[in-house]
């Protein structure tokens, strides 16, 4: 067993769900995005414990689909990326809902469809200023007639986009987005009056209630951070953090004053004291960016990692008074006493954002549900 473990408490991620569901008109959908490993949350169990809270799961790829498949899921599974012609039979085999971007790619789906006579569940991507993957609006009308013509193979189930700005309130991009997309959506509903329209990102649950639709995709936002300061909605202000990062001292000694500390010496005590080595490191995902400048809990106060961050292992500088010892719990993101310290403080001294640094955790580092 490794020393360091990630924690996930359950009920606050479930907690999260609600108050979300609540802030959400009582027909919304939602749809929670479980890419990347549940955002470093651990895939299969994050949606076997919320599958039957949410309406739909997200996720990046054929392979995560499957692995939710195999696992016990049976909620509805769009997968966001993009995809070549030799994977729709992964698609079709796990009933996999498939995004689309352009004829090309429902041409291929059809060819597919059409020799094993069969159809799969399909959402229109549409691209409303990302320019990142999704049909331009202007040739999105024609792609959806072809959709149409075509529904003995495309069952038209969903259409969607992503927004940019969405963290910022009243951005003129993000209304001039949501204004596009909405003019798509009017036309694709006349094909299926039951389709299900969804753009809303968690930035967008936070400023942008014109933007729900009929189903919301809140990512981060489930996982306990709000991307924005400017939500107006009280309640979700009350969503938390469902993950803590903890680890062990496995060493420790006292080091005489002027004394250099790890790789390269870039640490030099300034006084006699005592450093204890964790065992973690950025091999588990803890970025060595935070060198020098991190901290963890210990005893309910804030220590600094003193030296280079190495692969298995930190150290750190508690003092000399501290009566810290071999196998005390360290805590590096969540609460300890009336101490916390979190994942947006480390995301700010790595100069990256919190999905970084969550999605970065390392497969090593055991995930415990409570």
């Amino acid at each position: 067993m490794h020393l360091t473990t990630i924690e996930i408490s359950k009920q606050v991620l479930l907690n999260n769900i609600q108050l979300i569901r609540a802030a959400i008109p009582g027909t919304g959908k939602i749809c929670f995005p479980v890419k990347a490993n549940a955002y470093g949350h651990g895939l299969i169990k994050i949606a076997q414990i919320t599958q039957d809270y949410v309406d739909y799961f997200g996720v990046s790829c054929l392979n995560e689909g499957i692995t939710l498949k195999k696992n016990g899921i049976t909620k509805p599974i769009l997968v966001f990326g993009a995809f070549s012609a030799e994977l729709i039979s992964g698609f079709i085999k796990h009933q996999l809902e498939i995004t689309i971007s352009s004829e090309l790619k429902a041409k291929q789906i059809i060819q597919y469809c059409h020799q094993h006579n069969t159809s799969v569940k399909i959402h229109l991507k549409v691209d409303t200023g990302m320019n990142r993957v999704g049909v331009r609006p202007d040739t999105a009308i024609k792609l959806i007639k072809f959709i149409g013509e075509n529904n003995k193979y495309l069952e038209f189930v969903g259409i969607y986009s992503h927004l940019v700005n969405s963290e910022i309130a009243n951005d003129e991009l993000t209304l001039q987005q949501l204004q596009t997309f909405k003019q798509v959506v009017d036309f694709a509903k006349q094909y299926n009056p039951n389709l299900i329209s969804h753009i809303a990102n968690s930035g967008a649950i936070c400023n942008y209630p014109q933007s729900y639709l009929d189903m919301v995709r809140p990512g981060i936002m489930t996982y306990g951070y709000l991307p924005t300061t400017t939500c107006t909605n009280t309640n979700l202000h009350k969503i938390t953090p469902c993950l803590s990062l903890k680890s062990k001292i496995i060493y420790a000694k006292v080091v005489k004053q002027n004394i250099g500390v790890s790789y390269h010496h870039t640490y030099i005590t300034s006084q006699d004291t005592k450093i204890v080595t964790i065992a973690i490191g950025y091999g588990d995902g803890y970025r060595r960016s935070l060198s020098n400048q991190g901290y963890v809990l210990l005893h309910g106060k804030k220590h600094p990692i003193c030296g280079n961050i190495c692969m298995d292992m930190l150290m750190v500088d508690i003092g000399a008074t501290s009566k810290g010892k071999v196998g005390d719990e360290v805590i590096l993101i969540g609460k300890q006493q009336d101490q916390e310290i979190t994942l947006q403080e480390l995301a700010q001294m790595c100069n990256t954002i919190t999905y970084e640094l969550l999605t970065g955790f390392s497969a090593r580092v055991p995930r415990h549900y409570i």
